[in-house]
């Protein structure tokens, strides 16, 4: 029998099918100092009881962003190399808002976002989203063949997140190729040169978006960029008195690369794991063809089965004992969102995929708590009219013969498939 020590959860192995690690981890020790100062919280309960108490378990200062370095595992953050530093400098400066910052100042910068992403919103692009999956599905439908990923996962938010921002046409693709670059440090352990590549695309990011926004001064859009440019941020209380000021460009520049990384990143890993979670259940993938008012709680199932964020951190403020396990303040605290959705003790037969779960939408796939995705409306919409129009316009959804291995992206916190080759019947 294994023990947990005897689990590697960082080698290549272990990133691939991580399901047996986080089983011995409910099971034995579901908060477990996996290194020293950084523990992992395991069970739903527990997590979803962190994740409802910032003042104990922050995100500022990098919290969330977890420092990966391989088989050699997680430790607490550590400042970039100079080389790395420098380019970043000529760049938007960091601040802390959406993902990266804590009560009251995170509140009150999600206030103003919500507007933005509300579900009411965020319907007003559904023929916009609508346009984007048909233009991408006229590409390969003649070919009876796809590789998912690439082809269709990969840019549906990335397309509709740029149209969202107010990215002009001509931009697209410059703006999509420092959009894929820039986030691979978030993907996993990088060489020297790919850590330079990443940092180079994320300052022109960066200061593609804050010209964006200093055009959005003069004449803002109905957009997100427009809408953060209109926007008074609460800045001070003064007894009775509440004083606001605009968002300068660096907070905006901030929020808009929280948002480009949560769309981009959740919805591709989703609709392509989804989709293979369908056709090893043709049961269920026959079911949401005939009726389309499935997919909803198709999708629900696919964050929870196959979590596209397994883990994100938090930075313990104080000595806590939680869970029984004493955490010293200043400790790392990874929260495994893909062990809790597998977890047991909420979900009946955990380990399968059943669209038709009753309590599937309590999973914490979008996190709970002050840090809820304020994506998940979007995210929603993005992969209902991505399999609606999918299922619409092609049938007899097969695996490409002898092309696929199912290997995952090695990262320690998404859950991606590198391909996912498939042939089809039009519709």
């Amino acid at each position: 029998m294994k023990s947990l020590e005897d689990f590697k959860p960082f080698s290549e192995e272990g990133i691939e099918c991580p399901y047996p690690f986080y089983e011995k981890l409910r099971s034995d020790a579901p908060v477990y100092e996996a290194a020293p100062g950084v523990f992992f919280i395991g069970s739903y309960e527990l997590i979803n009881n962190a994740l409802r108490d910032p003042h104990t378990f922050k995100s500022g200062e990098g919290a969330a962003f977890l420092n990966f370095q391989g088989e050699a595992g997680l430790a607490v953050p550590t400042k970039n190399p100079t080389e790395i530093q420098e380019i970043l400098s000529q760049g938007p400066p960091d601040r802390d808002t959406l993902l990266s910052g804590d009560p009251p100042a995170h509140t009150r910068f999600r206030s103003l976002v919500n507007r933005s992403l509300s579900p009411g919103r965020v319907a007003r692009w559904t023929p916009v989203i609508q346009d984007v999956v048909d233009e991408l599905i006229d590409a390969f439908i003649d070919a009876g063949e796809v590789e998912l990923v690439s082809q269709y996962s990969m840019l549906v938010p990335l397309t509709v997140v740029s149209l969202t921002l107010g990215v002009p046409n001509e931009d697209r693709d410059k703006y999509k190729d420092w959009s894929i670059r820039s986030v691979k440090t978030l993907a996993g352990q990088l060489t020297r040169e790919e850590a330079l590549d990443a940092a180079r695309a994320s300052t022109d990011l960066g200061n593609y978006i804050a010209e964006r926004v200093e055009s959005a001064r003069k004449d803002p859009q109905e957009n997100v960029i427009g809408d953060l440019v209109r926007a008074h941020l609460l800045d001070a209380i003064d007894g009775d008195e509440k004083s606001y000021r605009p968002l300068d460009t660096p907070e905006i520049v901030s929020i808009v690369r929280q948002l480009l990384v949560a769309g981009q990143e959740t919805v591709n890993y989703l609709i392509s794991s989804l989709m293979l979670m369908l056709i090893r259940h043709p049961e269920q993938m026959q079911a949401v063809q005939n009726d389309f008012s499935l997919i909803p709680q198709m999708v629900e199932e696919g964050i929870r089965a196959e979590s596209p964020i397994q883990a994100l951190g938090r930075f313990a403020t104080k000595d806590v004992e939680f869970g029984g396990v004493m955490i010293p303040a200043g400790s790392r605290v990874v929260m495994l969102y893909g062990c809790a959705n597998r977890d047991g003790a909420k979900f009946d037969q955990a380990e399968s995929f059943d669209i038709f779960r009753d309590n599937v939408r309590e999973h914490v796939g979008f996190g709970a708590g002050p840090h809820y995705c304020i994506g998940s409306a979007l995210a929603r919409l993005e992969s209902r009219i991505a399999f609606e129009r999918l299922f619409s316009r092609i049938k007899n959804i097969r695996l490409a013969e002898g092309k696929n291995d199912f290997r995952h992206n090695y990262s320690f916190i998404f859950r991606a498939l590198k391909e996912l080759h498939l042939e089809f019947d039009k519709a």
